[in-house]
Parts: structure tokens; C-alpha cells; sequence
């Protein structure tokens, strides 16, 4: 994670959504007692962290760091080879081959897609922890599914 791009104060629509964009990822992961949370841009094949929150983690991921999409999740949860929600990543093959999963490491793992007005990919809205999560559940998908469609309408200016 070396490559640097654009902050989330340069991607949303203005600071004040800036902000909001903020301060839902972090709601959203102490509501769900994760210990990452990001939403990601996809940018010329790499995942670029737009926006974070992991307390004491700031060392493993930070703002407008990014990573090749085949280092993580995103790209195998679109194209269907990783499921939105894995309670244990050690159960899902995919999960277990990709170094990330060790590094961090990350036991379980809840991420959906952003989607721009025009029904493109923007990136992905994550969350994950490094312990196994079995009581994560479709309230928990459903729960982050609405907000990353909050976060999506915070990206586009307003009328």
C-alpha cells in the first residue's frame, strides 16, 4: 500500500458531505464492533482508501493509500467469487489464498459495492475484523447495503 491519491474532502461533494461520509463509516463499524472500516474508489485497476476508520490500526490502512484490486476482496465480491458477508474468511478458499488475509489478518469480513447515479461501480463500503464473526447476519448486510447507498448520495453534488 504505497500509492497515494486524492482525499475524501477532493471526492465528495462538498466538506459537509465529506464529513458525513466520515461519520457514518465510523457509526456503522462501532455499531457492528468491527475494527476496520473504508470506503473505497476503484482507480486504474487499484482500491483507493477514500475514507477510514481504524482506531489504533491507522498503520495498516489509512486515507488515499491504495492496493491492486487483486490483492483484496472487492474485486472477487463483484465478479462473485467471495461473498458480501463472510462471518469466517477462513471458510471461503478465495479468502485464504489472498496474502491480505493473512497480513492483517482478517477473520471475518462485510463489504458492498457504491454505486454512482449512473449505476457504476464507485467502490466498495468495508468492513472487517481480525476475529472470526459468526453472529454477523443479513440485518448486519442490510444494515451496511443502506448506508453505502447513503455514502453513494454524499458523492454526487447536490440539485
Amino acid at each position: 500500500m504505497t500509492k497515494h491519491s486524492p482525499t475524501l474532502p477532493q471526492i465528495a461533494a462538498d466538506a459537509t458531505r465529506a464529513c458525513a461520509i466520515q461519520t457514518t463509516l465510523e457509526t456503522v463499524r462501532e455499531t457492528l464492533g468491527m475494527e476496520v472500516g473504508y470506503l473505497s474508489e476503484f482507480v486504474d485497476e487499484r482500491a483507493v482508501f477514500r475514507a477510514v476508520s481504524a482506531p489504533g490500526l491507522e498503520a495498516l490502512i489509512q486515507p488515499s493509500q491504495s492496493m491492486d484490486l487483486r490483492e483484496v476482496y472487492c474485486k472477487h465480491i463483484l465478479d462473485g467469487g467471495l461473498p458480501r458477508l463472510m462471518g469466517d474468511t477462513s471458510q471461503h478458499p478465495i479468502a485464504v489464498e489472498l496474502p491480505i488475509t493473512r497480513m492483517i489478518p482478517i477473520g471475518s469480513h462485510l463489504s458492498v459495492p457504491v454505486h454512482r447515479a449512473d449505476g457504476s461501480v464507485f467502490g466498495m463500503f468495508c468492513f472487517l475484523s481480525r476475529n472470526t464473526r459468526t453472529d454477523l447476519d443479513e440485518q448486519a448486510l442490510h444494515l451496511v447495503e443502506a448506508q453505502s447507498q447513503r455514502v453513494a448520495s454524499y458523492l454526487e453534488p447536490s440539485e
